[in-house]
């Protein structure tokens, strides 16, 4: 029964799992992102009818000396940049609690890109990137960076 018990809940996840069509993850030597480092993702949609609603998420150590951090993010095609942005992410509240999931010292924290799911056009070859804009040449605690674009189904 011990042994029945993590499977279901395994199946029972895959089973109810996202439409994902685009998933990257970019991880950092030693957890160290130099400020020159851009994280890079390069995507051709093959479905535009369906909207996508696009997602990064951040591992970091409990080490991360801050509690907050600074993102450039950018959508270029080949008719240029298509969406820019800077995001502050609080990756711990006021009073130094970790936001995010984890139980060790490594913590996980998904931020939304953009205000909702957007459509692309699928004749179109889209690139994706994140800089820190922290002032530290090099940021120390930050693991991961992961983007993940999901598909949305519109209801029948």
């Amino acid at each position: 029964m011990k042994k029945i018990l993590p499977l279901l809940a395994v199946v029972l996840l895959v089973s109810c799992g996202k439409n994902v069509v685009l998933d990257e993850l970019h991880t950092f030597g030693d957890s160290r992102w130099h400020m020159d480092s851009v994280v890079t993702v390069v995507w051709e949609p093959e479905q535009s009818e369906d909207p996508v609603f696009m997602s990064m998420y951040i591992r970091h150590s409990t080490e991360y000396p801050y509690n907050n951090l600074f993102l450039f993010r950018s959508i270029e095609s080949t008719q240029g940049v298509e969406y820019t942005d800077t995001v502050n992410v609080a990756l711990a509240d006021p009073l130094g609690v970790w936001n995010g999931s984890g139980m060790s010292n490594l913590k996980t924290l998904e931020i939304p890109i953009g205000q909702g799911a957007v459509r692309f056009r699928d004749d179109e070859r889209y690139t994706l990137k994140i800089t820190q804009g922290m002032r530290d040449t090099v940021l120390y605690g930050i693991q991961d960076v992961g983007v993940q674009f999901e598909q949305v189904k519109p209801a029948d």
